[in-house]
């Protein structure tokens, strides 16, 4: 047994106990993928300990030091991997490449020194890679890197070079966990560096293992080190990119409804006073729009609060889909929205653009497996035709969206055909 192990075998289960605690409350499948793959390499580490200080490994112990790695490995390209690919290709084509892979190593792992119960493996691995590269992520350049990938492990396994060809296949795996983090993590983020430095570093140790074994012994002990420090360097940046992610998403809360998505009230008046200097400098009107749902404490009472909630959001998702991109759509709480609305031309323009609005809006939904119509409610006002500030401009939005509440639907209707026809005159 290793005792001089020990340490760093300790610092890695604390740090993976740490990762456990933020995960439950930052859960995601990646994160669950993290943690597995931390765990295999805690296994690893563990059996990695139990070594004899001399001589030969243990067959099991070597094969399970062997075969965690390459699962760990597995497993942080899983994690790293593009999200944009569908799950179930991308665990087919890791699971295809995977096996063959495996067999490399657990022969390798059991002490197997023999070239010819290698070669069957290379030639099949080859095969399965180009293929399934073709046929699964479809993109030939995969191809060509497992032919290139599979074509030295197979020349050094011809040249009777066992271990280097079996930590070489091992160094390209990590080398692309390294490469595949680089791109999927956000360029902003601590975390990120970590993670790629500590991959990186896994991968050359693992390209230079061989070597150092081989042909210079004394340094096997700060290499066995170096191997230790990496594992905690990743396990850190793992917590560190948790913990910014959960820090970007409070700050997304904090500006956003959580129901729909929406900006809140908060954000509404930042992205107002951002419109309004707008306005002022091209000397242009602004529209604030507010909008409510009619009858929405009834659709509560009668459906549950569930459909009320589903209410919400697909009006939010309609009025997100209405409007243009210099827009901010906004809810201000309960069922009342906000739209502002920049370089509106005249009152008839932010008009057609309520009653576009509403055709939009008040469509069939379906809820609770049922069909309805919600009906809204609209009042705007100018800036600054009718108030030059913010506070008054959304008063009276306000206070003209409850006026038509009172009034029938029936009149708004009447008004927006009168609106179109003398608009058609004027042309």
């Amino acid at each position: 047994m290793n005792i001089a192990f020990l340490p760093d075998l300790s610092a890695l289960a604390i740090l993976v106990v740490i990762l456990a605690l933020v995960r439950r409350r930052h859960s995601d499948v990646r994160a669950d993928a993290w943690l597995l793959g931390l765990f295999f390499t805690l296994v690893e580490a563990t059996a990695h300990t139990l070594y004899a200080p001399q001589g030969m490994p243990d067959r099991v112990l070597h094969l399970v030091v062997l075969d965690c790695y390459l699962l760990a490995g597995l497993v942080f390209n899983w994690a790293a991997g593009d999200q944009n690919v569908a799950r179930s290709a991308r665990v087919a084509y890791l699971s295809l490449n995977g096996l063959t892979l495996f067999a490399v190593t657990s022969l390798y792992g059991w002490n197997v020194r023999v070239p010819s119960y290698y070669i069957p493996a290379v030639v099949v691995g080859m095969v399965v890679g180009v293929v399934s590269s073709i046929l699964i992520r479809r993109k030939a350049r995969y191809a060509l890197l497992m032919i290139a990938g599979w074509g030295v492990l197979g020349m050094l396994i011809a040249h009777q070079h066992i271990r280097p060809a079996v930590y070489w296949s091992l160094a390209c795996l990590y080398a692309t966990a390294a490469i595949n983090f680089q791109r999927r993590l956000s360029r902003h983020s601590t975390g990120k560096v970590a993670i790629v430095i500590g991959f990186s570093i896994w991968a050359l140790n693992f390209l230079l293992h061989p070597w150092i074994i081989s042909y210079h012994p004394a340094f096997a002990d700060i290499a066995s080190h170096v191997w230790n420090m990496q594992k905690s360097l990743i396990s850190i940046g793992m917590i560190l990119v948790m913990l910014e992610e959960q820090v970007s998403t409070n700050e997304w809360l904090a500006l956003h409804d959580e129901l729909t998505g929406l900006p809140n009230r908060r954000l509404l008046a930042a992205r107002l006073t951002s419109a309004i200097d707008h306005t002022d400098r091209h000397r242009s009107n602004l529209a604030l729009v507010v909008l409510d749902v009619n009858d929405f404490k009834k659709i509560n009472d009668t459906l549950g609060h569930v459909a009320g909630d589903q209410v919400l959001r697909e009006v939010s998702a309609t009025l997100r889909k209405s409007i243009r991109a210099s827009d901010t759509v906004a809810r201000l709480g309960g069922d009342e929205f906000i739209i502002v609305a920049t370089d509106m031309a005249n009152e008839v323009t932010v008009e057609r653009f309520t009653e576009a609005l509403r055709s939009a809006v008040e469509r069939p939904i379906t809820i609770n497996e049922q069909a309805m119509v919600v009906n809204v409610s609209f009042g705007y006002a100018i800036y600054p035709t009718d108030a030059k500030d913010a506070t008054k401009l959304l008063r009276l939005a306000d206070q003209r969206m409850y006026a038509s509440k009172r009034l029938p639907v029936e009149h708004d209707r009447l008004r927006a055909a009168s609106i179109s026809t003398s608009t058609a005159q004027q042309a």
